[in-house]
């Protein structure tokens, strides 16, 4: 496997989630980030100490020819942290962020409302095409796995990255964007509405539940499909 697969060609790793489970967990929040910093519109560093992360906006006529391509929740997103001057503390994002992060939400589930995945009445429920688009992340989720299992690199790096985090396969606190993922999950675990659900339910005849067992993840509460 070198490249997301075509037909999820356009399904970033953010809108995974929402595909599958009719909802938008922080999980999905931070795999987004994470694809903005691979795609050069952010970047993130960590504190000496190690106990926060600096986030900048990359600035420059590259980067803005890169925003012309952001979808709208993606948009929601890096403007709310333009809102320090393009540069921000974790920290200090954990007591103001809420708004912000609400509002992603609500532009990511009806982008996929307007896409046809989600019924525009209710969200949480699948559309036919939908189902069929669940049913292919299923199977990429099930082949990056075998990659992960197998110690390929490509799944450390590059496009994969993203969504090998969402899908809950890697822990690696010796990769920083990994560190950055769980760091941002963790700083906003006790937003009201954020949770992953707590009952699992297999779907699409998986040989694993929805959810991995987030308990083994540091931070916790990252929803893996």
């Amino acid at each position: 496997m070198d490249a997301i697969p075509s037909a999820l060609e356009g399904l970033r790793a953010g809108q995974t989630g929402v595909v599958v489970l009719g909802r938008v967990i922080m999980g999905d929040i931070a795999v987004t980030l994470v694809d903005l910093i691979q795609r050069e519109l952010l970047a993130v560093e960590e504190t000496a100490d190690g106990g926060d992360w600096l986030l900048t906006l990359v600035a420059g006529t590259t980067s803005r020819q890169k925003h012309d391509a952001l979808l709208d929740y993606e948009k929601r997103l890096l403007n709310g942290l333009s809102e320090d001057g393009g540069e921000s503390r974790l920290s200090s994002l954990a007591d103001r962020f809420g708004k912000v992060l609400d509002e992603t939400r609500k532009v990511l589930i009806r982008d996929a409302a307007h896409r046809g995945w989600l019924r525009h009445l209710r969200h949480d429920q699948r559309t036919a095409k939908g189902e069929e688009l669940a049913g292919q992340v299923r199977s990429f989720r099930r082949d990056l796995r075998r990659l992960v299992a197998e110690g390929d690199q490509r799944a450390l790096s590059g496009r994969l990255l993203p969504y090998a985090l969402r899908f809950g396969l890697l822990s690696d606190e010796q990769a920083p964007l990994v560190r950055f993922a769980q760091a941002w999950v963790r700083a906003f675990a006790d937003l009201p509405g954020w949770a992953p659900p707590k009952q699992t339910r297999p779907e699409y005849g998986s040989d694993q539940p929805l959810f991995a067992d987030v308990s083994r993840i540091p931070g916790g509460w990252w929803g893996a499909i």
